[in-house]
C-alpha cells in the first residue's frame, strides 16, 4: 500500500495488517530522511553547545576534551551557514541574520592525511555514520551535509580532491526548494606554510585544534574585509612544546566577564560529561 494513495478519512477502516504496513513505511521514510538530512535532526548536546549557535560574536573559541562535541558543534555551525538550513531544534532561537547567502568558508585541521580524510570528511558525508551505536541508532549521527545541498546530490560532483574544495548549494532558509547560489569550503592544514593562507576573503573560518599564531593572523586578515567569523575548536594540549599561550591571552582571557572583556570575542567550555 502506497502512502500517497491513502485517504486520511479511511484510516479507521484499515485492517491491522494494513495499518502496520503504513506505520513501517513511515518509519522507513523517517530513517532515510534522518540519514540524508541529518542536519534537520541535529540536537546540541547541552545548553552551552546551543549557545555556540546562538552566538553572534565574530571570534569564537570552543574548548573541550575528547567526546565533548566541540568539533561536532563547530562543524554543524559551519554547515548551517554554508547551506542556509537550520536544524529543527534551533528554529526558535537561531539568529537568522547570520545567514548571509552563499558564503566562502575555510576549514583548517592538523593534517590532510591523518585528520581531514579519516575524521573530518566522514563527519560531513551524509552516508557515513559516526557514533557508538550501530548505524541509525540513538547515539550517533549521519554526516552533517544534507544530500540535497550537494551538487546534483552527488558528493563526487561537489568535492574536488585536487583543490580540496567542497561546493555546496545554498538554499533559501525559509524555502529549501529555492537554490540561491553556491557556498564553498576550502580545506587546509597546519603543516602548510602560513603564506599559503594569505589569499582570498572568507566569511567563516574554522580551526580544528590550536593553530599556529602566524596562521591565525593570516586567517584573521581573510575575514576582516567581509566582516566574517573566526572560530577555533580545541583541547588544551598537555605537550608544553605546543604553544598556546597566545590563545589564552588573546582569546580565552579577553572573553572572560569583567571590565576588560572584549565584546567581539566569546569562549565556550564544553565537557564530555555533558554529552549524552
Amino acid at each position: 500500500m502506497d502512502l500517497a494513495e491513502i485517504d486520511p478519512s479511511s484510516l479507521a477502516e484499515l485492517s491491522d495488517e494494513e495499518f502496520t504496513a503504513i506505520a513501517n513505511q513511515l518509519l522507513q521514510r523517517q530513517a532515510l530522511d534522518r540519514q540524508q538530512n541529518a542536519l534537520r535532526y541535529y540536537q546540541p548536546v547541552s545548553d552551552k553547545a546551543r549557545q555556540i549557535h546562538t552566538c553572534t560574536k565574530k571570534t569564537i573559541g570552543v574548548g573541550g576534551g575528547n567526546g565533548s562535541s566541540k568539533t561536532e558543534s563547530c562543524l554543524v555551525e559551519m554547515v548551517i551557514r554554508a547551506t542556509g538550513q537550520v536544524p529543527l531544534s534551533l528554529r526558535d532561537d537561531y539568529p537568522m541574520h547570520k545567514l548571509r547567502g552563499p558564503i566562502a568558508c575555510r576549514l583548517v585541521c592538523e593534517s590532510l592525511t591523518t585528520t581531514l580524510a579519516p575524521i573530518i570528511l566522514p563527519k560531513l558525508q551524509w552516508w557515513r555514520w559516526s557514533g557508538v551505536d550501530n548505524a541509525g541508532g540513538e547515539k550517533g549521527h549521519w554526516g552533517w551535509i544534507p544530500k540535497h545541498c550537494l551538487i546534483k546530490e552527488d558528493w563526487s560532483k561537489s568535492w574536488s580532491e585536487k583543490t580540496r574544495m567542497l561546493r555546496l548549494l545554498y538554499r533559501d532558509p525559509y524555502n529549501a526548494d529555492r537554490v540561491l547560489g553556491e557556498s564553498t569550503i576550502q580545506m587546509m592544514s597546519y603543516d602548510q606554510d602560513p603564506s599559503d593562507f594569505a589569499s582570498g576573503d572568507f566569511h567563516f573560518i574554522l580551526h580544528d585544534e590550536p593553530p599556529k599564531l602566524a596562521i591565525w593572523q593570516e586567517n584573521r586578515a581573510r575575514v576582516m574585509r567581509v566582516d566574517g567569523t573566526l572560530m577555533v575548536a580545541m583541547t588544551w594540549p598537555d605537550d608544553p612544546s605546543i604553544s598556546v599561550d597566545w590563545i589564552f591571552d588573546e582569546l580565552y582571557e579577553k572573553a572572560q566577564p569583567g571590565v576588560d572583556q572584549d565584546p567581539h570575542i566569546a569562549w565556550f567550555d564544553l565537557y564530555t560529561t555533558d554529552n549524552p
